[in-house]
């Protein structure tokens, strides 16, 4: 996912690029508008995280409601633990590929492998016992078991991965030093962290992954879902606020992993951050503002999708 394959990339931002300019998008909707309706947040008090703006499993938005006047928290499952252990992992084995390479006890990306491999128990048990933190619960047995074989399948798959790109480099670029071949071979930053308050959102926002094609991706490691392109949307306005430079593109990486596999499947959604999903994702912001700063409940919406986080909460109240 990280190792996204650079011709494939440029063929397919070619043709996103020749949508955006059939259709343009709007500078009054660009993030360093953020003094001006229609980015300027109602308020600079509140400010949202994306995924709480962009995980729109409830169309009344009544999580917010729970979330922010009730302070009930959703129950824990094993899709939340999912995705954050094996985000945990991604960060992980791209931090420690460059501080090993760059320690110089590696001359080459399968010495690397050799070395990082022998970390596989360790580095899994530190995402399993993060994501407990995070979500302040214990696994069960058997959910621990299985998100541990997700996690190891994962680390190991991207841990060669990283490896064969160092050699790949190394191959291409013989004389060059530790910083250049890991410049050329691994992604610069992954969890880019910004300053969203400029647009109503959260002052330490991470990015999955933050490209120089004027693009970025968020990682996904449940089901496709419609709503998934608000979050890069988000990331993109606060991007655009804080650095003034214009992000066009996002993309999706879904992460499967088939525990009977062991290697990870990945599925890659493009889209043109464009002027509907701005202003779809700018009027999500102002709704959970308006609920959030008059503190009433918006009700449940017509239909509760079972796969709500807070499905069990609404369900077991009388109506």
């Amino acid at each position: 996912m990280f190792f996204l394959d650079r011709l494939d990339l440029d063929r397919r931002f070619r043709l996103l690029r020749k949508e955006i300019e059939a259709k343009g998008i709007s500078e009054e909707l660009r993030g360093w508008n953020f003094d001006s309706p229609p980015i300027e947040p109602l308020s600079r008090s509140i400010l949202f995280g994306v995924g709480e703006l962009a995980m729109r499993y409830c169309e009344s938005m009544r999580d917010i409601y729970l979330r922010r006047i009730l302070n009930i928290k959703p129950p824990p499952t094993i899709k939340m633990a999912r995705g954050i252990a094996l985000h945990s992992i991604s960060r992980e084995v791209l931090n420690a590929a460059k501080r090993s390479f760059f320690s110089g006890n590696y001359r080459s990306g399968s010495e690397l492998a050799e070395g990082l491999l022998s970390l596989t128990h360790g580095i899994v048990d530190k995402a399993i016992s993060e994501t407990e933190n995070v979500l302040s619960s214990k696994m069960g047995e058997v959910e621990e078991y299985q998100l541990k074989v997700e996690a190891t399948a994962l680390y190991r798959f991207l841990v060669i991965q990283a490896a064969a790109r160092i050699d790949q480099a190394i191959s291409k670029y013989p004389h060059s030093d530790a910083d250049s071949i890991i410049n050329v071979a691994l992604p610069p930053v992954v969890e880019r962290k910004v300053d969203g308050s400029l647009v109503g959102l959260s002052r330490e926002l991470s990015v999955d992954i933050y490209t120089p094609f004027n693009a970025l991706a968020d990682l996904k490691t449940g089901e496709v879902r419609e709503f998934h392109p608000y979050a890069a949307t988000g990331y993109a306005l606060a991007i655009e606020a804080e650095e003034g430079t214009p992000v066009d593109f996002g993309f999706i990486v879904y992460i499967q992993i088939l525990t009977h596999r062991l290697v990870p499947s990945f599925r890659l959604r493009y889209f043109v951050i464009g002027d509907e999903l701005r202003r779809e994702f700018l009027e999500l912001r102002d709704e959970a503002y308006e609920i959030v700063s008059i503190g009433k409940d918006p009700g449940r919406p017509p239909r509760c999708p079972s796969y709500c986080p807070y499905y069990t909460i609404c369900t077991r109240e009388k109506c």
